[in-house]
């Protein structure tokens, strides 16, 4: 990380839900380039584990390096350098920190969550000093569903409002043929109880159609089926409708790119260093 100064503003409220407010962070380095990065904050359609700041006793908001993150007050974690903004915000990005609804909400509801607060930020761009053309999207599992689905169909009198989408180990190409083959995955994820024609309607292979931002998808070869399927399915299709995608494999991974061994630094820079690109090259 650079010595760069990080302007945080936390609990930033873009929309509401059942009475409760949705919120989002941002994270303003002090020499930014106008393009803008938002983070769904979710993993199993749970949104607001992550933890990118600390509150020293003095008060002052600190951002978190890669080696620090944390969830909910842990010891840092490895895996988690994969998620860190650092990267982002040393290259002059101003990144969103996204929290959806969580249970009992479904996953439908979750994916409106990510929509409105696009919409949001896209509005306020002039306040956030940011472009508004150029907003991009990422993710990681159910956040990678969520950016993928929601950047391809977040939209203001029609134009599309994000500009790139990055993912990590997505899930949801197929959702009703996927949860037939796997039942199991319905028990762990409750949000996705819901009926079949909602399954149906917001499956990425329907969103798609008529064109959509550049997408990243990085997994690890040895991931559930019910991620890698669809990551094959996205960097098959999406080219017949005239998107670019681009496709890293990351070999003898599994999710969150474990390993028999555990997990390495080295593939969480990879994925950062791949991210960090993909944006350059995009919205600059």
């Amino acid at each position: 990380m650079s010595q760069q100064q990080i302007g945080i503003q936390r609990d930033l409220v873009y929309g509401e839900r059942a009475e409760q407010k949705l919120t989002f962070d941002s994270y303003t380095p002090s020499t930014v380039n106008g393009g803008a990065v938002i983070f769904v904050n979710s993993g199993g359609f749970e949104s607001g584990k992550l933890v990118q700041f600390e509150e020293p006793v003095s008060g002052q908001i600190r951002f978190l390096g890669p080696e620090e993150l944390t969830v909910e007050g842990s010891d840092p974690i490895p895996l988690l350098s994969q998620f860190s903004f650092a990267g982002l915000l040393d290259a002059g990005f101003t990144v969103f920190d996204v929290r959806h609804s969580n249970a009992p909400h479904s996953f439908d509801e979750m994916l409106e969550d990510v929509r409105a607060a696009i919409d949001h930020i896209h509005g306020q761009a002039a306040e956030y000093a940011i472009d508004a053309s150029r907003i991009g999207i990422f993710g990681a599992s159910s956040g990678g569903y969520l950016a993928i689905a929601a950047g391809l169909t977040a939209k203001r009198d029609r134009d599309p409002l994000v500009q790139a989408i990055a993912t990590y180990y997505p899930a949801g190409f197929d959702f009703p043929a996927d949860l037939e083959a796997f039942p199991q995955v319905r028990e762990g994820l409750p949000a996705l109880n819901v009926e079949d024609a909602v399954l149906e309607a917001n499956s990425v292979k329907n969103l798609f159609q008529a064109g959509g931002p550049p997408t990243l998808v990085i997994y690890g070869d040895r991931d559930f089926p019910f991620i890698v399927n669809p990551c094959h399915s996205i960097l098959s299709e999406f080219p017949k409708a005239g998107i670019e995608v681009k496709g890293v494999v990351i070999e003898g991974a599994a999710h969150e790119f474990n390993r028999e061994d555990g997990y390495r630094k080295e593939d969480g820079d990879r994925a950062q260093a791949e991210l960090l690109d993909w944006f350059q090259r995009h919205l600059l």
